[in-house]
């Protein structure tokens, strides 16, 4: 994305790079868009377990603050994200970390869709503000922003 605008890389291009048929890039992955949700999960999921191991994941405002500390990391994949007009995919990226599972009863379902959508939101548009203040301050407020909310609840 870098080199090429996201929408006109095409399957081909990516397997004749890649070195993989199309069977195998099939087998692996839905969709292009699909390609950079797993590697953002994955990317994410080494942030998360290293943060937990750390004693860090403690509260919302340790989740806040590890997700916007991962967005300041992989500042350049975000920024061709955006700048390819791909937020949707970074928002299912932390729709799948982040929001509500199926098997949840509905108030944690409503809990986690909360969580992940004052997030998302918080994060967007953050990004689009060229990621202005650092990530400990975007946490406060975001975990200050959602206590209020909840507390209401």
């Amino acid at each position: 994305m870098a080199r090429y605008d996201f929408h006109a890389i095409t399957i081909t291009q990516i397997t004749q790079t890649a070195g993989v048929s199309r069977v195998s890039f099939y087998r692996n992955f839905s969709s292009k868009e699909d390609i950079l949700i797993k590697a953002l999960r994955g990317d994410i999921e080494q942030h998360f377990y290293r943060t937990a191991q750390s004693g860090q994941l403690t509260n919302h405002r340790e989740l806040f603050m590890a997700i916007f500390a991962f967005v300041e990391q992989k500042g350049d994949i975000v920024d061709l994200l955006y700048q390819n007009d791909l937020s949707h995919i970074f928002l299912a990226f932390i729709r799948e970390c982040c929001g509500a599972k199926p098997e949840s009863d509905n108030d944690t379902a409503y809990h986690h869709s909360l969580n992940m959508g004052v997030c998302f939101g918080a994060l967007d548009e953050w990004i689009r503000r060229g990621r202005q203040g650092t990530a400990a301050e975007m946490a406060d407020k975001v975990a200050q922003a959602l206590a209020t909310i909840l507390a209401k609840w």
